[in-house]
């Protein structure tokens, strides 16, 4: 008898063998090597374009309504043009979800998690240990402030305005799109581009060094880290500062198989600086500046505090890391009949909770 032909996901498109980690989840039975870059180079166009149609549309509206912009700045409000700022970015999500579908013939869902969806419910549990962990961070920050800038004030006098309860309100209803649009694109759609470079263990030259080293997350958290930091409008310390955050959310995205706890931490993250910036009166320099070494070691806290509790939370709960059997395609390059049989992938295939140890794909 036959085998049987493996399930396609919706519209034609195939799902990602079962075992595979977060980064590989764009190496399907439909991937060519050629699927990748064009899929990279023609989301970056769109979303090129996309700016500029939004940004004309702007330029446009504030030229009829007689508002005159200040400098670089298309309207003369500062809360206008960084909502402005924040509609252009959520329109990466939409883009690269199209992207995904279009060129490299896989579901959406696949952006998400490894089962093929977001999973809300962990990503509400995300959002708990989120709090203590901007609290401490916040709290450290204050501590060196102290320490090596006492005569300086921790927080600027109030400068909101009458306006801050609407600027805040933005903020609650623009970030989360915002954040998640970042996450989408850069620890979802550039990540497991990069991450699907490199054969699996059961194609032609899997077996090889080259191949090994390509299936590794390695280069998919650097350079999606790298990636994220260059796309901020920051300078010296506040760099690193980007880069330190960037690299841990994109570690925690392959560990535990999906987006959830990086969109979780960035969302509240964002309200939190953003809101700080508002009440000082600062909008016209929110995202911006050089930043500091306190800065720096207060996200590092914050990182490390979070990533270790939600590592925790995610063991305790047995989250899924790897594509489960009934989310793939049966006969997909790369299924379990083709890779190394361990008792990890046995407990797996048999929708069993897998045994905490060491993470697919990594070698330490």
């Amino acid at each position: 008898e036959p085998p049987a032909e493996p399930r396609r996901g919706p519209a034609g498109t195939a799902r990602p063998p079962a075992g595979a980690p977060y980064h590989r989840l764009a190496r399907t039975r439909r991937y060519r090597w050629w699927m990748p870059p064009l899929a990279v180079l023609t989301a970056v166009v769109a979303v090129l374009v996309v700016q500029l149609i939004i940004a004309t549309a702007a330029v446009v509206a504030a030229i009829v309504g007689g508002i005159e912009g200040t400098g670089d700045d298309i309207f003369r409000s500062p809360l206008a043009n960084v909502v402005l700022q924040l509609v252009v970015i959520a329109t990466m999500a939409p883009i690269v979800m199209v992207t995904a579908w279009l060129i490299q013939r896989r579901p959406v869902g696949s952006l998400f998690s490894v089962a093929g969806r977001l999973r809300v419910r962990w990503l509400l549990r995300c959002l708990v240990p989120a709090v203590p962990a901007l609290v401490l961070s916040f709290g450290v920050l204050f501590g060196l402030h102290r320490l090596t800038s006492s005569d300086a004030p921790f927080v600027g006098e109030y400068a909101g305005g009458p306006g801050f309860v609407l600027i805040i309100g933005l903020f609650v209803l623009l970030v989360p799109l915002q954040a998640s649009a970042e996450e989408i694109a850069l620890r979802g759609f550039l990540m497991q581009a990069i991450g699907s470079a490199g054969a699996g263990p059961g194609e032609p030259r899997g077996a090889g060094s080259v191949s090994r080293f390509l299936r590794m997350p390695l280069l998919a958290i650097l350079i999606s880290g790298t990636v994220f930091t260059l796309l901020h409008d920051y300078s010296g310390w506040g760099l690193l500062d980007v880069a330190v955050f960037g690299v841990a959310m994109a570690w925690l995205t392959w560990y535990t198989g999906g987006l959830e706890a990086a969109v979780g931490l960035h969302i509240l993250h964002n309200l939190l600086a953003f809101s700080i910036t508002a009440y000082e009166g600062g909008l016209d320099r929110i995202a911006t500046g050089s930043g500091s070494w306190q800065g720096v070691v207060s996200t590092s806290v914050e990182v490390a505090v979070y990533c270790a509790a939600v590592v925790w939370m995610a063991r305790r709960a047995g989250v899924g890391r790897t594509v489960p059997e009934d989310e793939s395609d049966g006969n997909a390059t790369g299924a379990p009949a083709a890779l190394p049989h361990t008792a990890e992938q046995s407990a797996s295939a048999q929708g069993q909770p897998e045994r905490p140890g060491r993470p697919e794909g990594s070698d330490a």
